[in-house]
């Protein structure tokens, strides 16, 4: 009796555990077998499509009829989403609509700092548009999210007359850094690999914390790419002169060209301030972020720093609809040529990808330990299972090895690729290491566009990045039309679809 009350005693904290619910799976928007360049029925592909065309167009009847009708639909508010009565289906509905719809002055478009003649906006009145950026404050300069990210279907990148221009004055392009938009299909992948290479990072930290010390150096490593050696000062502090691709905080930043931001939503949260003026809610409640005028705005009422008149502007609710659905995007595939001459060539290039040294930095294939990701505003909420965006047709096994082409660090690209100055603290010379999944519809190339071409892209290479480049350069021409054709075949799922 007493042995089994003991064995009971132990297994009860077991037992009573507080387990969380399965994260719900995402599915992939539009066609569900979207893992080759064909659908898996064509017909059915192409139903789909007249649909969701035949449910936009009486959105806009409705709109025309009700003024406001679209707008009260797209107000999702996060409370509605926890308590599940919005979810799936629905909100990805939500959230592509959100990315195509064009903002207006009364929703939140831009700002009306101007009549205040204030030195973060321009003097034109609300929305107050202009082409280059001031500051952290933004544009902005677009209306909308598609409109800067639809090369190659929702979600790509742009073309080079969509750049950005950040962190200038507000006039002058020549004040300002130039970017490129760069795809973001696959990205809630990309933040759970960065997740995990974080946690992977900081565990080696604790470590040397507690049976280390200042004298002792480790390699730092996370997927098995490495991050430099972790040293401690005599404070127990991280030497950061002794990390390199990732700040001194160990976190890994996998958005934005320099790798400055963590997550998707934070990424999306910056497009729609600096991009659109309209401002997310969560910046406008938090006193950190809103406290910081030359960010969110220095008008005079508290939810209403840009001054336009309109107040929560992206609700978290939107916000978790436009996160939601981009993260729904079929991630990249790679269809290898059916002609069998293209297909040994395809293959030829593939091998002298990794000759040549391109896949030291864009490294092919990064294991996923967990599929399941948090894409809500707070920690617990919004959680969702990936694995359907991950399995192939005939390769449930490799549903969790992402082909991202891609090590997620920083590196010197040399002074050719450089900026004059820092951008949030990052140097001009380092940039992050752009996945390649997907580059065959994801041109033109480089931070700013410069490269129409993959041979262009290969070729401005710099830095780290010179002895690929003229380890390319060395190559017979037949070798060089290997290597991008190999690099064509990083497609994206082809689909059907009304442009709009």
């Amino acid at each position: 009796m007493r042995v089994w009350l003991i064995v009971l005693f132990f297994c009860l904290p077991i037992s009573c555990a507080r387990r969380e619910p399965p994260a719900p799976p995402i599915l992939p928007a539009g066609e569900l077998s979207q893992r080759s360049l064909l659908p898996a029925d064509p017909y059915a592909d192409a139903r789909r499509a007249l649909a969701e065309r035949a449910v936009a167009r009486e959105r806009r009847f409705r709109e025309a009829y009700e003024p406001g009708s679209m707008w009260r639909w797209l107000r999702v508010e996060q409370a509605d989403i926890d308590a599940g009565r919005i979810q799936g289906q629905a909100l990805l509905d939500i959230g592509r609509a959100l990315f195509a719809v064009d903002f207006t002055p009364e929703q939140g478009l831009g700002n009306g700092l101007a009549q205040r003649k204030s030195r973060l906006a321009g003097p034109r009145p609300a929305p107050n548009l202009r082409h280059v950026q001031y500051k952290e404050f933004g544009g902005p300069d677009g209306t909308r999210c598609l409109s800067c990210h639809h090369v190659g279907g929702d979600g790509g990148g742009g073309f080079r007359s969509d750049n950005s221009f950040l962190d200038g004055d507000g006039e002058r392009p020549a004040s300002a850094l130039e970017r490129n938009p760069r795809a973001i299909v696959g990205a809630a992948i990309i933040q759970k690999l960065a997740e995990e290479m974080t946690a992977e990072l900081r565990q080696q930290l604790d470590r040397v914390r507690r049976f280390g010390g200042a004298s002792t150096a480790v390699p730092l490593v996370a997927k098995g790419i490495s991050f430099g050696t972790l040293r401690l000062d005599r404070a127990g502090r991280v030497d950061p002169s002794a990390i390199s691709g990732v700040d001194a905080d160990l976190v890994v930043r996998p958005f934005g060209w320099k790798g400055d931001t963590a997550t998707l939503r934070e990424a999306v949260e910056q497009a729609l301030q600096k991009n659109l003026g309209v401002q997310p809610e969560r910046w406008i409640n938090d006193p950190r972020i809103r406290s910081d005028t030359a960010r969110v705005g220095d008008g005079p009422r508290a939810n209403d720093p840009d001054h336009d008149g309109v107040v929560r502007e992206a609700t978290d609710g939107m916000v978790t609809a436009l996160v939601t659905y981009l993260a729904s995007l079929a991630p990249p595939i790679e269809a290898m040529p059916e002609d069998p001459s293209f297909l040994l060539r395809a293959s030829r290039g593939a091998e002298l990808f990794e000759q040549i040294g391109c896949a030291g930095c864009h490294v092919p294939e990064l294991p996923l330990d967990s599929t399941v990701v948090e894409l809500g505003p707070r920690p617990g909420s919004g959680r969702v299972d990936l694995a359907p965006l991950l399995t192939a047709p005939g390769q449930p096994r490799r549903a969790r090895t992402v082909r991202l082409y891609s090590d997620l660090r920083r590196h010197d690209m040399g002074d050719s690729l450089a900026e004059p100055r820092p951008y949030r603290g990052v140097s001009g010379r380092l940039w992050l290491t752009p996945p390649l999944w997907g580059i065959a519809a994801s041109g033109p190339y480089m931070h700013d566009g410069r490269a129409t071409n993959l041979d262009a892209a290969i070729l401005a290479h710099d830095g780290e990045g010179r002895a690929a480049r003229e380890a390319y350069s060395k190559l017979h021409f037949e070798d060089q039309g290997a290597l991008n054709l190999f690099l064509t075949v990083l497609d994206r799922p082809h689909h059907m679809e009304f442009r709009r």
